[in-house]
């Protein structure tokens, strides 16, 4: 008996658990059960009566199947969405965000260069229309450039969200990204250093044009200051996404038991909050205007809502649904 019940929590291990599934399960039991006692009755032996029972009822799986509910296709379902990251597949993510971040900041530095066309162009002449216009078509042109690289590399990053999810980083990618992490450590340092310097150097031009007292060699440093400054900004921006890369890979990479768990508190938060904005806070806010309605106390009543966020902490905290 127990060799069949056994049988049958094994067809049914990778089911999804619903009341028509947890009901086909107890009536195949049963319906085995009473094939089984049959058979004893008959003089059949344990062993015999439970090879007769597995034979007889072995198209358990063709009922799954009718019923959309294979054991095989429901563990793929459950985890044919979870991404597998190898070596390759890093290298290809780290080089996207290293093409992503120069091409950004290649977009900030052209936007900076329009900008600076447009106060040169005024510090030649203020008062002439031509070379304000030539400065106005010149920022439009470098604004152009740079905002495409923005929504041009913001369109190839979009094939990597995947990646700003727990998924599974196989050993040999997270020895070797470690690795690459530390290599490059020194150069990020240097960069973030390089590029706080070029934005503290970009005063310079501003301050010996000050220093001169003319309102043309001010406009001319204040339109230097902007690409140096960009210049500090794209180092800013290329070191920090190969550094974001790395820190991503290490941080969302995650063996499997690891990522399935992962998986788990994240719809059983999905589960809790889907509860507390559709029930528990509606409630709260019924209950806040019929306080007011019928005691009038307005001017108190408030209270319930801080109170109400304590105790939506208590029931997270109740569900263990802090972050791990």
């Amino acid at each position: 008996m127990n060799t069949i019940h056994d049988y049958v929590e094994k067809m049914f291990k990778h089911v999804v658990k619903t009341e028509e599934t947890e009901q086909l399960k107890i009536d195949i039991l049963a319906n085995m059960e009473d094939r089984y006692q049959a058979l004893i009755e008959e003089g059949a032996s344990e062993n015999e009566a439970v090879g007769t029972v597995i034979v007889e009822f072995g198209n358990i799986e063709e009922v799954l199947d009718e019923m959309g509910l294979s054991q095989e296709e429901n563990h793929q379902r459950e985890y044919d969405d979870i991404m597998v990251v190898e070596l390759e597949d890093a290298h290809e993510y780290l080089e996207a965000r290293r093409k992503a971040g120069l091409g950004i900041g290649l977009g900030v530095v052209a936007c900076s260069i329009g900008v600076a066309g447009l106060v040169s162009s005024v510090a030649i002449d203020m008062y002439s229309i031509s070379y304000i216009m030539i400065g106005v078509i010149w920022l439009l042109i470098m604004g152009v450039l740079g905002v495409s690289q923005f929504i041009l590399q913001g369109l190839q990053l979009s094939r990597y969200k995947a990646y700003h999810s727990p998924f599974i980083l196989v050993p040999e990618a997270q020895e070797k990204i470690t690795e690459l992490k530390e290599l490059y450590k020194k150069s990020h340092i240097y960069s973030i250093i390089s590029g706080i310097a070029f934005c503290v150097f970009s005063l310079i031009p501003v301050l010996l044009g000050v220093m001169t007292y003319h309102d043309d060699v001010i406009l001319l440093g204040a339109a230097m200051m902007f690409i140096v400054a960009s210049i500090g900004v794209l180092l800013f921006i290329y070191t920090g996404m190969k550094w974001t890369g790395y820190n991503n890979l290490l941080s969302q990479g995650k063996s499997f038991e690891e990522v399935t768990a992962a998986r788990e508190r994240y719809y059983k938060t999905k589960k809790v909050d889907h509860l507390l904005s559709n029930i528990y806070w509606p409630i709260v806010v019924i209950s806040y205007f019929l306080m007011n309605y019928i005691f009038g106390g307005w001017a108190w009543t408030w209270i319930i809502f801080p109170i109400a966020g304590l105790f939506e902490t208590i029931i997270k905290d109740m569900f263990n649904l802090e972050e791990k």
